[in-house]
């Protein structure tokens, strides 16, 4: 996963999950104590929110952060409680979440390298 699809992803979910929770983006902006425009940047791939933002975000939209980061068509399937089941969905849990920490850490090393 490149960053500029980490960023797709987080953009195109930020705005999925909000109309999911019937919000607009002023709602989301009240609910999360930001400005309508920071929520329009993040939805529009223009800006990205810091980690603080980013349990803000998930917590107004009632998911949890990681979510934020995964590919709609790769959503998390409820799928019982089969052992073997189980042992995969572990090891995707675990791809995914080291591929987004992986990409979101190059973002971030990114941005440092560009503050004075």
């Amino acid at each position: 996963m490149t960053e500029i699809e980490l960023f797709e992803i987080f953009s195109n979910n930020v705005r999925a999950f909000r109309k999911q929770n019937l919000l607009t983006q002023e709602k989301l902006a009240e609910k999360v104590d930001m400005s309508v425009q920071a929520i329009n940047f993040f939805e529009g791939k223009r800006r990205f929110p810091s980690p603080e933002s980013l349990v803000r975000i998930a917590e107004a939209l009632n998911i949890e952060v990681y979510q934020l980061f995964l590919p709609q068509d790769k959503m998390l399937i409820d799928m019982g409680k089969d052992t073997e089941i189980e042992k995969i969905r572990s090891e995707l849990q675990k791809q995914i979440y080291c591929d987004v920490r992986k990409s979101f850490s190059k973002m971030i090393d990114k941005l440092e390298s560009k503050q004075p």
